[in-house]
């Protein structure tokens, strides 16, 4: 019997108080922070979209999602291009603005499993440490929902003019 608990292959997305913590599976790609081009009437925490690869992605900063306090950007920048969980065709990619160079992170399911919600905001599940809001698991299906509503590719019409 094997008594080792399970792991799995994460990255920790570093943001500015926030650690988020993705499994590997999940990030397309880390590219060079490029300033989002914006659409009209959009949230703060939606700075707009950038081209990755041929495919318009729109950006977030999660810690404005989340109310939380955020740096400016820095020269370490960088945005984590996302899967989309729900496989959408229309919109497959989100991209996530970060303040540095992702770190790998083994993380084991004891530590995921006895997280703590306790004071996070809407748009994360779950504190896996102790430490005060350092690393935690987004809620990708949360997230994307809000984004729909401020975001869809026929808004990217706006950028042609």
């Amino acid at each position: 019997m094997n008594d080792k608990a399970t792991s799995v292959r994460c990255m920790l997305l570093p943001l500015t108080s926030l650690k988020l913590l993705v499994p590997n599976s999940a990030v397309a790609e880390i590219i060079g922070y490029s300033t989002p081009r914006p659409l009209a009437d959009c949230s703060d925490w939606f700075p707009g979209v950038v081209l990755w690869r041929g495919v318009y992605v729109p950006v977030i900063a999660v810690e404005q999602m989340c109310g939380v306090a955020t740096a400016a950007v820095g020269p370490r920048a960088r945005i984590a291009v996302i899967y989309n969980p729900e496989k959408d065709a229309e919109f497959p990619y989100l991209g996530v603005h970060m303040q540095d160079i992702p770190r790998a992170y083994l993380a084991d399911s004891d530590s995921i499993e006895s997280g703590s919600s306790e004071g996070l905001g809407e748009y994360l599940l779950t504190r896996v440490d102790d430490e005060q809001l350092a690393r935690v698991i987004p809620d990708f299906d949360k997230i994307i929902a809000a984004l729909k509503l401020e975001y869809n590719p026929q808004r990217l019409d706006e950028l042609k003019t």
